[in-house]
């Protein structure tokens, strides 16, 4: 059961029986730790057989003659949360897991690792490897599923992802969410590489210098948690996963990066002499990511806006790049308070 009070302006207010849910799982998790005891560390950082992380059991669906996991949690309208970085076994929807509970108290989320990111399988050819395979493999994803005018979140790569797929399926997307991505948003300042090799100085090569990389993009780094990490290893000695760096050459790396400009550059273009995007669309930004500058939301924001009258930004503080996972309850209600009201309005 959920209570979902309506303002005259059709936006939602706080819901109070998510706050009763959280009382009683506080109460059960105090009663079942008295009775067992604490739990242990390892315990505590268990990783699941397929990699999970969080709690969750992930499933699988063959897309196209890929083996493609993916999380599947709730009911309602379907949410599709696309994660970023790529191509890479430390790369997943595992990201998402502080989220996907919260999500999925209102909508039915999927949460798939993108095409040879996690465990999901690579594509047949090295010509596939780029932004376009991933754009047919999220597409096929989703029509494997039989999914329809969905809520599309991404972040970071993966939200380039999500807003060149919008570009090519706008009838698919109900709503767009795109959180703290350099890869969709124009260029400023010093080159993305340049900051990230900066933050990066001081760790290894992935994928053993995960943690201390995914620590310098945080604002608070606590997120990066023992099971998450575990969880990433885990995944990054597959025999997938080390097919992927064998195939994933300084060669396939520049051709990809060449495409996602001038996809984007197309994408711009048709956004100004188009008006193609008219669904809603959130720009959600942190004000203390070290790698993505706020003059590229404003930027990519002045776009999106000059022809579609319901694109809007927010900026988030004292979060980083992943901000979604320090600010979990945060942005899971800023983003559902976004699709409620553009959903009141019949958009």
């Amino acid at each position: 059961m959920r209570i979902i009070i309506r303002t005259s302006h059709g936006d939602s207010a706080v819901r109070t029986q998510r706050s009763l849910k959280k009382y009683f799982v506080a109460a059960l998790m105090t009663l079942g730790l008295s009775i067992m005891g604490n739990p242990t560390p390892s315990a505590m950082a268990e990783v699941g057989p397929n990699g999970e992380n969080g709690g969750f059991t992930a499933k699988f669906i063959a897309v196209n003659g890929v083996r493609t996991r993916y999380y599947d949690e709730g009911t309602g309208e379907p949410m599709v949360l696309v994660h970023g970085s790529g191509f890479s076994g430390t790369a997943s929807a595992n990201t998402w897991a502080p989220n996907i509970a919260g999500f999925a108290e209102e909508f039915h989320v999927y949460a798939p690792d993108k095409l040879a990111s996690g465990m999901t399988g690579n594509p047949a050819s090295d010509e596939e490897l780029n932004i376009r395979g991933e754009l047919q493999h999220l597409y096929d994803f989703i029509t494997a599923l039989g999914l329809d005018r969905i809520q599309l979140v991404g972040q970071s790569r993966g939200g380039g992802l999500a807003f060149l797929f919008t570009v090519a399926h706008p009838e698919v997307v109900r709503t767009l969410v795109i959180v703290d991505s350099a890869t969709a948003s124009p260029p400023a300042g010093d080159v993305r590489p340049h900051r990230r090799q900066r933050l990066f100085a001081g760790c290894a090569p992935l994928p053993e210098g995960f943690k201390c990389q995914q620590s310098a993009l945080y604002f608070d780094p606590s997120p990066v948690s023992d099971d998450f990490v575990d969880a990433a290893a885990f995944m990054k000695d597959q025999p997938k996963a080390r097919e992927t760096e064998r195939r994933n050459t300084e060669s396939v790396r520049r051709r990809n990066s060449v495409m996602t400009s001038e996809m984007n550059h197309e994408a711009y273009h048709r956004i100004l002499t188009e008006g193609i995007l008219q669904m809603p669309i959130l720009l959600y930004w942190a004000q203390n990511d070290p790698s993505v500058l706020p003059m590229q939301a404003y930027s990519f924001f002045n776009i999106l806006a000059e022809t579609n009258p319901y694109a809007r930004l927010l900026f988030t503080n004292r979060g980083g790049h992943f901000h979604y996972r320090e600010q979990p309850e945060e942005f899971v209600h800023n983003v559902t308070s976004f699709v409620d009201f553009w959903r009141a309005q019949g958009r």
